[in-house]
């Protein structure tokens, strides 16, 4: 069985939601970024309105790490029957919000503290 070609130009190096098709089967991936540059992928699987899987990739340190990764994972599910669904608009954006968010929340609640006070520091010398 041979692999059909990918035209890489075609996957889309924007930040844009990508929407690809195999059948009636949807797939949308989000990247998403947080106000120190941090980006996420957030992926969205399914046949009707509403996903019926979701998976979240990163943080990666960079957009455009992100964006790299993302360009594999469109190769990979071109690679396997998948298309570009360039025309169609993305419909799982707020889901993506919501996770994103979400994962914003447990970021800031488990937050550490990295800063030295001399005071913490015990010589019994």
């Amino acid at each position: 069985m041979t692999r059909p070609t990918i035209n890489n130009a075609a996957i889309p190096a924007s930040r844009d939601p990508i929407v690809l098709m195999n059948g009636d089967w949807r797939i949308e991936i989000h990247l998403r970024q947080d106000d120190n540059g941090m980006a996420t992928l957030l992926a969205y699987a399914g046949r009707a309105t509403t996903p019926e899987r979701a998976t979240a990739q990163g943080p990666f340190q960079r957009a455009e790490q992100a964006v790299g990764a993302r360009r594999g994972i469109v190769q990979q599910l071109m690679a396997n029957g998948y298309q570009l669904a360039p025309l169609d608009s993305p419909i799982w954006s707020l889901n993506a919000q919501r996770d994103i968010r979400a994962a914003r929340e447990r970021k800031q609640r488990s937050a550490v503290s990295c800063e030295f006070d001399p005071s913490d520091v015990f010589l019994d010398w």
